[in-house]
């Protein structure tokens, strides 16, 4: 094949399978990868809102604490 002879029916469908199942396996490796980064996003934004609602909560109780003392000290 590399010197230049021609290559018998059976060899070049053996190559052309071989390019085929490279290029699946590479469409499927970047689809895997698509779906990782897909399912890292979606994992960041979620633990951002759950410490966003946490700082929310954590202020209302700040509030509320701060309230409660100052109807005490009336």
């Amino acid at each position: 094949m590399l010197a230049g002879a021609p290559l018998a029916a059976h060899e070049l469908m053996d190559v052309n399978f071989a390019l085929i199942a490279i290029q699946l396996h590479r469409e499927a490796r970047a689809a895997r990868y698509k779906q990782l980064k897909r399912r890292g996003t979606r994992s960041a934004m979620l633990a951002g809102l759950i410490l966003v609602v946490l700082n929310f909560l954590m202020c209302m109780a700040y509030v509320l604490l701060n309230l409660a003392e100052q109807a005490t000290l009336l």
